[in-house]
């Protein structure tokens, strides 16, 4: 049978790799994410090794918040990596988060007033007396750009404005924390590092079923019937084909991979090699969509070897072999 998608094929999110498919992991980060604005607790640390997709999560669950806190003021912005602490450039950044249009101009007190005015701004449009803050690789941070953060919080506090700062990054960070524990920085501790919470990959067949559901019932358009496994397999989904019932499938074709190449740890699938693995396989086999078609364990073999996964625990097992070594 024809049939007539609704948009083209170039415009689709999966071919455009814009696009989040919810996973276990993602919605208990949600929550987590979601009692500590809820408690007010004014710092945490949510990491994970790269490529895990914290940078995708984090977008995902800002999208969640805005949607059952509608109005609520979000910051996300990106620590940047530098030779030397720049205050100036600091708050440029923080500027441009909070959407404010002289970002880049005056002098660094102007900005500092600036960021603090934008702020209470935003906060008095809405029913909330809070900003919650994303700083994706913390990581980055030093010491002083932490005290300059600390400044910003007090003055907001001075308002009657609760800032909700969340450190998204490598795992380095609790070694930071221990370090600033150690020297007695308990004034960055209490406040930006309360909590802590680990990003995990995929680490079960259940995991990867509800992940792969949500192709199955994301739909685009949005308004449409059209989800994203009858996207690219309309005859085949027609007749029945399901990604939710590929987990096994998948999960044996990353368990060969991770097997083959001898990995002495536990297999977790970052979100990001599993999109890619599912993105080869719909784009190098839609041409075959028919009632009859169905995913061999050679296509999943295939797309998990294209998708870079093994390329990447590898560079993993280096890292982790690193940070054992500076425990010692």
């Amino acid at each position: 049978m024809d049939f007539q998608r609704p948009i083209e094929f170039e415009r689709h999110p999966l071919v455009e790799q814009k696009y989040i498919v919810p996973t276990p992991s993602i919605e208990e980060l949600y929550e987590k994410v979601k009692r500590l604005v809820r408690l007010r607790t004014p710092g945490a640390i949510i990491y994970a090794h790269p490529r895990f997709g914290k940078t995708y999560s984090i977008r995902y669950v800002i999208r969640v918040l805005r949607s059952d806190m509608p109005g609520v003021v979000i910051l996300s912005f990106g620590c940047q990596k530098k030779k030397n602490h720049s205050e100036d450039a600091f708050f440029s950044n923080l500027l441009k988060a909070a959407g404010h249009p002289a970002a880049e101009s005056g002098s660094i007190n102007r900005k500092r007033s600036r960021l603090t005015d934008k702020i209470k701004e935003l906060v008095d449009r809405t029913r909330y007396n809070l900003v919650i803050a994303f700083a994706d690789e913390a990581q980055r941070l030093d010491i002083i750009e932490y005290e300059w953060l600390r400044d910003v919080h007090d003055e907001l506090e001075r308002a009657g404005i609760r800032m909700i700062t969340l450190l998204v990054g490598q795992p380095q960070l609790l070694n930071q924390k221990n370090a600033f524990r150690a020297s007695k920085q308990t004034q960055i501790v209490s406040r930006f590092m309360i909590d802590e919470m680990r990003f995990r990959g995929i680490q079960s067949v259940d995991d990867l079923a509800t992940c792969l559901a949500g192709y199955d019932a994301a739909c685009y358009p949005e308004a449409s019937d059209w989800t994203y496994t009858r996207f690219f397999f309309p005859n085949a989904y027609d007749d029945g084909l399901r990604m939710a019932d590929q987990s096994v499938a998948i999960w044996n074709a990353f368990e060969e991979a991770h097997s083959a190449a001898r990995f002495d740890f536990a297999l977790e699938i970052p979100m990001q090699y599993l999109a890619r693995t599912v993105e080869i396989a719909f784009l190098e086999h839609t041409e075959n969509d028919a009632p009859e078609f169905r995913f061999s364990p050679e296509i999943w073999n295939s797309s998990v070897n294209e998708s870079s996964y093994v390329s990447a625990q590898e560079e993993l097992r280096l890292v982790m072999a690193d940070d054992a070594e500076d425990e010692e």
